[in-house]
C-alpha cells in the first residue's frame, strides 16, 4: 500500500487509499490547515475524497484542525472513547511529565513560541464519530482493512493502526528524532502503561513503524531500547 505523508517535519499526517476514498491518519497544529491542502493538491487528492480521518489521540498537533477538515468533507472520525470528552475540552491532558531534562526543555521552548497552553479548537461532532467500542471495532477493521491496537501510556485514548502487510501507525507511542531519545515519546501520563504498549508492538511483530513525529524505523529499534523505559525519570512541567 502507497503511504503518502501530507504532514510536515514537525508533525506527519499520513494518507492511505482505500476501496473507496482515502484514510486520513491524524491533522496537525490548528494553524497547518492551508499547507495540508496544498499538499493534498500535489498528490491530486481532494478534501472531500477523505472518507474516514484516524485519531490517534486528542492532542493540539493531531487533532488541530480536525473542525476545518469535518467541514469541507463528510468523513467520519475513528477514535477511542476517552478522546471524545478531550476534543470537545480543546486542549491536551495534563495528566503527564516529560520524559527526561531534553523533553523538559523541548517543551519550556514551546511555551516561549505560545505553544505552552496546548490549545487547540473545541470539536464537538458526535454525528460524525465512530467511537471504538466492541461493536464498531470489527466493522472499521474490516473497511480499513487493518487491525486496532490500543496504545496507552502517552495518552489514556492513545489508538494505533495496524494493516495487513504488518505496516503499523503507532500515533506517539513512540517517536524517531529529535528531541526523543532512544525512540521514546517526550510525553507520557502513565509510564507502566507506556511500556506495556511496546511490549505489544513487539508481539505484534510490525513490519514497519511510522511514527508521527521522525521518520518510520524498524521493531529492532523498540526490542533494543526498552529496557530503557525503567530507568525514565518524568520531569513535570
Amino acid at each position: 500500500m502507497k503511504i503518502i505523508n501530507v504532514g510536515n517535519r514537525i508533525v506527519n499526517s499520513y494518507i492511505l487509499k482505500l476501496s473507496k476514498g482515502y484514510l486520513l491518519i491524524d491533522t496537525g497544529y490548528p494553524e497547518q490547515f492551508k499547507s495540508f491542502k496544498k499538499r493534498l493538491r500535489k498528490h491530486n487528492i481532494k478534501l472531500e475524497d477523505i472518507a474516514y480521518i484516524f485519531l490517534t489521540h486528542a492532542h493540539d498537533d493531531h487533532a488541530g484542525f480536525l473542525n476545518e477538515l469535518l467541514d469541507n468533507c463528510d468523513a467520519k472520525v475513528i477514535l477511542h472513547p476517552q478522546a471524545v470528552n478531550r476534543l470537545r475540552e480543546g486542549v491536551n491532558s495534563f495528566d503527564g511529565r516529560c520524559t527526561g531534562y531534553l523533553a523538559l526543555a523541548f517543551c519550556r521552548v514551546m511555551k516561549m513560541f505560545g505553544k505552552g497552553e496546548h490549545r487547540f479548537p473545541p470539536v464537538d461532532r458526535p454525528d460524525r464519530y465512530i467511537v471504538l467500542d466492541n461493536e464498531q471495532r470489527s466493522a472499521v477493521e474490516m473497511e480499513l482493512s487493518g487491525t486496532i491496537i490500543n496504545l496507552p501510556g502517552h495518552t489514556k485514548d492513545s489508538i494505533g493502526l495496524l494493516l495487513r502487510d504488518g505496516t503499523l501507525f503507532c500515533g506517539d507511542a513512540a517517536m524517531n528524532g529529535f528531541p526523543s531519545l532512544n525512540k521514546v515519546t517526550i510525553w507520557i501520563e502513565d509510564l507502566k502503561e507506556y511500556k506495556k504498549s511496546w511490549e505489544v508492538i513487539l508481539n505484534i511483530n510490525p513490519s514497519k513503524i511510522y511514527p508521527s513525529h521522525g521518520r518510520a524505523f524498524f521493531k529492532e529499534d523498540l526490542e533494543k531500547n526498552i529496557h530503557k523505559i525503567d530507568r525514565i525519570k518524568l520531569y513535570p512541567l
